[in-house]
């Protein structure tokens, strides 16, 4: 069995491993961290490189083209592109028809593929990688196999609904030495505030898109969970979940979004929606930073 790969850890880099419209990386790259982002959206890739022009000129953004996958002998990949959902972009199938909604609006165009572990070879371990690609996430995890060193962060979209599917994602987690977790809703990132000193790179003022990922690291608040307290919280947030989306009002409306607002007067109570999990490494736990 080969031996893992001894690469450094490179404290002032991040991976946008979803790039979409540069919403983290402009965070990042605003907190004073270097950022190796991936997209596969062609067309969110052109825009990006004019939005970032001068910090791709400066060398503190490289923007990896192309679709994360696990065969890579294949040179080009088929990847469903949406154009009124692009964060909706992915290379899997299985989830395109999971819904008619995503199977209507998806449009197949081929990109090339990328070696996730090439990358990390030729940058070095990045200090905080957030992973968001819909469906393919595991791809990056596993590629974290071959390296000795992991990220002392890490954020990953959380198996929504299947408690089985994330006690996997966490077990792997854990796998490659990650014992604490946090269970970071998404839905309302664009209102969260951040701290008035940062523990993560430089303290800057910054108003989060919708679709961001948010804060990381030390930054984060709340307390870290170990294994089984953070599958005991997602089994509750799933029951809930499907509590509430299960509903007849849920399935009947034409409108998701009034759904909710409907649903949460009358139940006086959240929906939760999508999570993130967040990772904190052992090698960094003793303390934040």
């Amino acid at each position: 069995m080969p031996q893992p790969a001894q690469t450094r850890l490179i404290p002032n880099l991040i991976y946008d491993v979803g790039m979409h419209s540069g919403e983290d990386t402009e965070y990042y790259l605003k907190k004073g961290f270097d950022v190796v982002a991936f997209e596969a959206n062609p067309d969110l890739i052109a825009a990006s490189k004019q939005a970032f022009a001068d910090v791709i000129g400066e060398g503190r953004l490289r923007i990896v083209e192309g679709a994360i996958v696990p065969d890579l002998t294949a040179e080009f990949a088929v990847f469903y592109k949406y154009e009124t959902r692009s964060k909706w972009g992915t290379i899997d199938s299985g989830l395109v028809q999971s819904s008619a909604k995503r199977a209507d609006g998806a449009v197949e165009i081929k990109v090339p593929t990328v070696d996730f572990a090439s990358v990390l070879r030729e940058t070095g371990i990045p200090y905080y990688m957030k992973i968001d690609i819909e469906g393919a996430d595991i791809h990056c995890l596993e590629a974290l196999g071959a390296f000795e060193t992991r990220p002392n962060y890490l954020s990953i979209e959380a198996i929504e609904q299947s408690i089985e599917s994330q006690k996997r994602q966490i077990d792997l987690l854990e796998s490659f030495g990650y014992t604490s977790f946090k269970a970071v809703p998404q839905a309302r990132m664009h209102r969260r505030k951040l701290p008035s000193l940062s523990l993560e790179g430089q303290t800057v003022e910054h108003r989060f898109a919708k679709g961001s990922s948010g804060p990381f690291g030390a930054d984060l608040g709340g307390e870290w969970r170990n294994r089984d307290q953070i599958l005991s919280e997602y089994d509750a947030i799933f029951r809930l979940n499907r509590r509430f989306t299960g509903s007849h009002l849920w399935k009947m409306a034409w409108s998701r979004k009034l759904a909710r607002k409907a649903i949460e007067l009358f139940a006086r109570r959240t929906i939760p929606g999508w999570y993130d999990t967040h990772a904190r490494h052992g090698s960094n736990s003793n303390s934040e930073r």
